[in-house]
């Protein structure tokens, strides 16, 4: 398995559009080696057929601090949210289409009576046949920030790395485009190339962007053992006056031998190298290295993974080691990485990542903690952690409540940074007036702690009614 990036989606907190994703990562911003893998949908595991729907909430809100300003005011109001979705699924390929907007209604600190907030866009499509894919995605999202600093769940970019704005409106659109050939042939070959765009307006906030293409050509020798040649390449490109580009090339040699049925060997060799210029000038270069051995378990698999990889960080090297395992319980299933990551300069720290799924007759437990490491555009290094736990509860057949809790940590490693933590909890309740209407209602609390900065919390009530139309099917 190799340390690349895999994407993720944008999408609003009201209408979640959610992709998997490889969590271990290796970028200009983020790099992490915990291990856990979950494979895509594919056309062929869902239902064929055409499926359009319109959802639509209807809010009354009230917030004593809704903007999470230091000295914020309270606020009545009402907040509309949109959400169409189309998908059109045959045995082969899967085209999927996601729009949504927030509008926030008669607030106090907009002039206009009405404002767009949270609006999204995302176009996928994906084809697989037997022996080749392709893939691609269109994306964007706006985003406004009223407050003086942001540290949410959506301001987690794709590469793990915390997004900081001081206020104004955040633009960020992308595309994708991934393909296959040759992928139960004796030799085969793929590509990943993904572009990124952060846009900031009426805010001191800097442009940058992203776009990094990998690829590799796999020989399978036979049933047990794959060579492969691996290559990547990543351009980062800030407007902060004060920030680093960074340029990444690497190339290389990878190889997977199934030593025994149960258990199986894969290692990695590249030439790796590092320009960075602007706030930081510094080239590194050298060779990056991973191995890894993973065992069928009657309930799972259980492995152990070890890297030393040129970074951009002080040193020029950063090394990763975990152990993971991943089981299927009776009622539910766990995955589990547990690591240490260390360079010079900063010492070591440990690394864990845990997802946890506990299932009932009428209700659903999980858990969530990742914990990253990244290097943002003044090449600050940071331990990114997130936790995140829910419980749903199924009342009756028309009625259901959820408690959920999320807890974001930025650790920084240079003692030029400031430390920032995020707590928000919430609890909705919802009854099924129809089939098609139904009355939504819940509390939130947010508490936000920022290091050398004044803290700020936020408690907002709501009830609401939402319908859901069904289009096409």
């Amino acid at each position: 398995m190799l340390f690349w990036s895999q994407q993720g989606a944008c999408s609003n907190s009201e209408a979640a559009y959610r992709q998997k994703s490889i969590l271990v990562r290796r970028g200009p911003l983020a790099c992490a080696v915990l291990v856990c893998v979950t494979p895509g949908v594919h056309a062929q595991d869902a239902t064929p057929g055409i499926l359009a729907t319109l959802d639509v909430t209807q809010r009354l809100e009230w917030s004593d601090n809704p903007d999470l300003d230091v000295d914020g005011d309270s606020d009545f109001y009402g907040r509309t949210i949109l959400g169409f979705g189309l998908e059109s699924v045959t045995s082969i390929q899967n085209f999927a289409l996601n729009l949504g907007t927030d509008i926030e209604e008669f607030r106090d600190t907009n002039d206009k009576n009405f404002d767009f907030d949270n609006s999204f866009a995302r176009l996928d499509y994906s084809r697989a046949t037997r022996n080749a894919s392709v893939g691609g995605n269109l994306r964007y999202r706006q985003s406004d920030v009223d407050g003086d600093f942001t540290f949410t769940d959506q301001d987690f970019d794709q590469d793990s790395n915390i997004i900081t704005q001081t206020e104004g409106t955040r633009k960020v659109f992308g595309y994708a485009l991934r393909g296959a050939v040759g992928e139960e042939a004796p030799l085969g070959a793929s590509f990943d190339w993904d572009y990124n765009e952060i846009n900031f307006e009426d805010t001191d906030d800097f442009d940058n962007t992203l776009d990094q293409f990998s690829g590799q050509v796999d020989f399978r020798i036979d049933p047990r053992v794959t060579l492969s040649l691996t290559g990547r390449y990543l351009d980062f490109d800030t407007e902060d006056p004060d920030g680093t580009d960074r340029k990444e090339k690497d190339i290389g040699l990878a190889s997977e031998f199934a030593v025994t049925p149960i258990l199986t060997l894969d290692a990695r060799l590249s030439y790796t190298d590092i320009e960075r210029r602007g706030g930081t000038n510094q080239d590194d270069d050298g060779i990056s290295g991973e191995i890894g051995v993973t065992r069928e378990m009657p309930n799972g698999t259980l492995g152990l993974r070890y890297a030393s990889e040129v970074f951009a960080n002080t040193d020029g090297r950063r090394s990763f080691l975990a152990v993971s395992r991943n089981m299927d319980l009776p009622l539910g299933a766990l995955d589990v990485s547990v690591g240490v990551t260390g360079a010079d300069a900063v010492g070591s720290d440990p690394l864990i990542e845990a997802n946890y799924r506990y299932d009932l007759p009428a209700a659903q437990l999980t858990f969530g903690l990742s914990q990253r490491v990244v290097v943002d555009d003044q090449d600050n290094e940071d331990i990114n952690t997130s936790l995140r736990a829910a419980y749903d509860q199924e009342i009756n057949p028309v009625s259901s409540f959820g408690v959920s809790l999320s807890f974001f940590d930025r650790n920084a490693l240079d003692d030029d940074e400031d430390d920032a933590q995020r707590i928000e909890i919430g609890l909705n309740y919802r009854h099924d007036l129809t089939e098609d209407w139904g009355v939504v209602s819940g509390i939130s609390y947010t508490a936000l702690d920022e290091e050398d900065g004044d803290d700020r919390d936020r408690t907002t009530i709501f009830v609401g009614l939402q319908r859901s139309f069904s289009l096409l099917r």
